[in-house]
């Protein structure tokens, strides 16, 4: 079930409509409500997928005898049922929105859209940020406001408050439109993926990579204008420093990851070796950490610059890799 809301993104968002108190227990009871809607729908997913479900697991223990092709396509109707879900989630989250600014007192439309855009950030951005250690990730789960909250303590902390805020709203305007649309455009693609490689559809894949691909450009220009803007807000050198360091570690945090194994047993010497080993590692530890920075920057560049290929190949690439593989 995704998108999900949990009890902590619904009290942000009853806060940031400036529900009263009382009427912040009436919005309570409407999200026990909407968890109830969903915990019907996966109920009925179950119940929907027992049989399949029973017939696949007797296949694969000994209990029946599959028939040709059978286990493939018992996979592939699970993975299509899941599908079967999201019209009714997406509708359970439309109408919780939706009846929680009813609740409330009126207030302005810009107010309203900054409180939908943080529980979009929440419920679509946070999810895709559990999978940071991934090298697979590439700041597809990368929120500004939380990367310009932890900034703001360290090296914006000289920089305009406000000016901070109007590049954050800028994001923000830019964001709101394609937020939802790209996650469930990329809720989807997983999904075809999958099916993709049970079928063992080489084109389809390729083709659905070309697609996610343009949605993660598209992405990233948005964000590299935001980090452009901010950079341009740091109050020196130093600052800016920080912030492109803090900025390529949010996009890549597996590759750009503090303490690796060379900075750990060098912290352990220069706290317990002799002098011998400490003037060691005082010679080798820069060096390696030079080598190491530049290494990381090349990776990043072949990264994005595959990211960038897949982004602009040809609709009809896949078709013709698939022609001449055959």
């Amino acid at each position: 079930v995704h998108p999900l809301v949990t009890p902590g993104d619904m009290r942000s968002f009853t806060v940031a409509l400036q529900l009263p108190q009382d009427q912040q227990d009436v919005a309570s009871m409407r999200y026990d409500a909407y968890i109830q809607d969903l915990e019907a729908v996966v109920q009925e997913s179950i119940d929907r997928e027992a049989e399949l479900q029973n017939r696949l697991n007797g296949i694969l223990t000994g209990r029946y005898r599959a028939k040709p092709q059978e286990v493939k396509t018992l996979r592939t109707n699970l993975e299509e049922s899941k599908a079967l879900n999201w019209p009714r989630v997406d509708a359970a989250l439309d109408s919780l929105i939706a009846d929680t600014q009813a609740i409330g007192p009126p207030i302005s439309p810009e107010t309203v859209e900054r409180a939908v855009f943080d529980l979009y950030r929440s419920i679509y951005l946070r999810p895709l940020r559990q999978e940071a250690a991934d090298s697979a990730y590439a700041g597809e789960g990368l929120d500004f406001f939380i990367l310009v909250s932890d900034a703001m303590d360290e090296e914006l902390a000289d920089a305009d408050p406000r000016q901070v805020e109007d590049k954050l709203g800028e994001w923000r305007r830019a964001m709101l439109p394609t937020l939802r649309g790209a996650a469930e455009a990329r809720r989807r693609n997983a999904l075809d993926s999958r099916l993709a490689r049970l079928r063992g559809d080489l084109a389809s894949q390729i083709d659905l990579m070309i697609a996610e691909c343009k949605r993660w450009s598209d992405r990233q220009q948005i964000d590299y204008a935001c980090f452009v803007a901010i950079y341009q807000l740091c109050p020196n050198q130093e600052a800016t420093t920080a912030w492109t360091a803090r900025y390529r570690k949010a996009n890549y945090p597996w590759l750009w990851k503090d303490n690796d194994e060379i900075e750990l047993i060098a912290d352990w010497i220069m706290f317990n070796g002799n002098v011998g080993q400490i003037e060691i590692v005082n010679t080798v530890v820069p060096r390696y950490l030079t080598q190491r920075d530049e290494l990381r920057l090349e990776a990043e560049g072949i990264l994005l610059q595959g990211r960038s290929l897949g982004a602009n190949l040809c609709d009809d690439i896949a078709g013709e890799y698939q022609e001449a593989r055959e």
